[in-house]
């Protein structure tokens, strides 16, 4: 998780700053060249962020960060719900909460993405307006069925508490 926050922070500061050998838009995303022999040997489509107007990267920034988080929100509540299973709390009301927020952040991980490329498409740094992933299909599908999956935990916990009140 810590990486993966650290990358996202790189990301989003070679946006802010501007740093154009190694962040840019291309596709109609974002791009981040990782290596190059050159500076001039960039990828055939790559616009470096540095050729935007300076809100246009602070509105880039802003996007990824927007693109991020979902990602980081679903990491630290699988964390979360790892360690409850860990100590043997299956059925609790800590599980429930966790995993409706991994079902809703999963929507938001299919959703964010629509609202990033038209934001881009507006502001000029994209040629498409709706760029459709299968990802974010996969998303929206697995966040449904976790939200059937929490009624049966909720389930389970009651079973738990109704239990837990006969000893």
């Amino acid at each position: 998780m810590a990486l993966m926050a650290a990358t996202a922070a790189l990301e989003i500061l070679l946006l802010l700053f501007r740093v154009g050998n190694y962040a840019g838009m291309m596709d109609g995303g974002f791009a981040f060249i990782v290596t190059q022999d050159h500076p001039s040997q960039l990828p055939a489509g790559f616009m470096a962020i540095s050729a935007y107007a300076l809100w246009q990267s602070t509105l880039a920034a802003g996007l990824l960060t927007l693109r991020l988080i979902p990602g980081l929100v679903i990491l630290s509540s699988l964390i979360g719900l790892f360690r409850l299973y860990a100590g043997r709390a299956i059925f609790t009301a800590g599980n429930e909460v966790l995993i409706r927020r991994i079902a809703w952040t999963l929507i938001a991980y299919a959703v964010v993405p629509l609202v990033t490329h038209a934001t881009l498409y507006i502001a000029g740094m994209s040629p498409v307006a709706v760029k459709l992933e299968l990802r974010q299909l996969d998303a929206a599908v697995l966040g449904i069925l976790l939200f059937a999956f929490v009624n049966v935990v909720a389930f389970g916990a009651e079973i738990e508490r109704d239990r837990a009140g006969f000893f």
